[in-house]
């Protein structure tokens, strides 16, 4: 079962890419030899700026904000009844310092230098990660929850609450 979850989370890698909608603050140049610059600009207001207010325990879905200790995306189920939260990561950047902030038994399946894959079983608590991506121009993200893709009016992002257009989607820095 969970062999045929990555399989299929993996083929479906190839779809992540949705809508854009903006990132966060512009990073300096890496040092040391063969640096090379990193892409300028910041995130979107949107998806910067704080916790949305719409995030809590009880609330059905996905949140996800940006600030200056990094990334922070939340999922929550409402009711104690079981659900299954899955999804991927995506960055042109290095994802580092990936901490995982969850009740027992949820994974971080593959934590790789370009991507992160997570399955977490919630039980009406809140679930997620929270993680950096220094010299990156994108970030992608996927989330479903009982195996179907969340709806958009489930998910939440920054204090604004705003909704991505897809999910699939990708917040992009600009300028």
């Amino acid at each position: 079962m969970l062999k045929r979850w990555i399989t299929g989370l993996l083929a479906g890698a190839t779809l992540v890419g949705g809508s854009m909608v903006g990132l966060m603050p512009g990073a300096a140049a890496a040092g040391g030899a063969g640096a090379t610059t990193c892409p300028t600009g910041h995130y979107p207001a949107d998806v910067v700026g704080g916790r949305p207010t719409l995030a809590h325990v009880g609330a059905t879905g996905m949140a996800l904000w940006a600030d200056h200790f990094g990334w922070h995306l939340r999922v929550s189920e409402a009711g104690k009844d079981r659900a299954v939260f899955t999804g991927q990561i995506v960055t042109d950047g290095v994802i580092k310092d990936i901490a995982r902030r969850t009740e027992g038994g949820d994974l971080v399946l593959d934590a790789g230098t370009h991507r992160v894959l997570y399955r977490f079983t919630n039980y009406g608590a809140v679930d997620g990660i929270d993680f950096v991506v220094p010299c990156s121009s994108y970030v992608r993200f996927a989330v479903s929850m009982n195996h179907t893709a969340l709806p958009t009016s489930h998910i939440v992002l920054g204090a604004g609450n705003a909704h991505p257009a897809s999910n699939p989607f990708t917040i992009s820095k600009i300028s």
